[in-house]
């Protein structure tokens, strides 16, 4: 295995996937969030076993960078429009913020134009930081270059509900638990319109994940979660053909 993810990293054989994300209301494309693909037919095709093999043997950094990397560039290669999502370790959003400052790490692209991108930098609770001082830091730098982030797995923990008092980012990813059968709990509903409406007056956009029935989509517009992401309004593709809000 670390032979075969050796050969990931040397020949960058990774394929972005771009999964949209829907203003539920227009029912319009915001935006997507990047994923990632290992070779096709290898046991590291699915990325939660690539990134084990990775963390094993000391390559998570590598391998992240290598990700963001090529992420960024199939997004302007793609041509696509709206807001790029991108997943990141607190370490390399804080590297990633000073790209924009006019310090470009050598792992990045220097023949991409990041300029025509709009990053929302997606932070998880599961590899948060305490270094709250840091992260601070690096959104207020982003921000000043119009980069904005996310919270993942909203729910989880309660690392994330610090984060979003902490940092107030642009949107807070509620995990995918929420939406599931949403129409039939009634505790759930209430719920996500408190937090909708927490969201609303602290000028938050709420993204429902894991959107996967036409019923849970309509539950969530009434109760005012205002955008969405899920099987339900897209997979991820290499190449959406889905347009983007204008």
């Amino acid at each position: 295995m670390k032979a075969a993810l050796e050969a990931v990293l040397r020949d960058e054989t990774l394929t972005p996937l771009f999964q949209p994300i829907v203003d539920i209301r227009s029912q319009k494309v915001i935006g997507y969030e990047a994923l990632i693909r290992g070779p096709v037919n290898t046991h590291l095709h699915m990325p939660i076993v690539l990134f084990s093999v990775a963390k094993k043997y000391g390559k998570t950094q590598e391998l992240e960078q290598l990700c963001c990397r090529l992420q960024m560039a199939k997004f302007i290669e793609l041509g696509l429009q709206g807001l790029l999502f991108l997943n990141l370790s607190p370490e390399l959003f804080i590297d990633l913020s000073r790209v924009f400052s006019g310090q470009i790490p050598p792992w990045l692209d220097k023949s991409t134009d990041h300029n025509r991108l709009k990053i929302v930098v997606e932070l998880s609770e599961s590899e948060l930081t305490r270094d709250y001082d840091q992260l601070r830091i690096a959104a207020e730098r982003c921000r000043r270059q119009g980069i904005q982030f996310a919270i993942d797995d909203l729910g989880e923990g309660y690392a994330s509900l610090r984060l979003w008092s902490e940092l107030q980012p642009e949107f807070v990813k509620l995990d995918r638990y929420f939406a599931h059968h949403i129409h039939r709990h009634p505790f759930k509903q209430q719920l996500l319109k408190a937090i909708s409406e927490v969201a609303l007056q602290n000028k938050t956009f709420v993204i429902a994940e894991g959107i996967e029935q036409e019923c849970e989509l309509g539950v969530l517009q009434i109760i005012g979660v205002s955008h969405g992401q899920g099987f339900y309004l897209g997979h991820p593709v290499e190449n959406p053909l889905l347009k983007t809000k204008q």
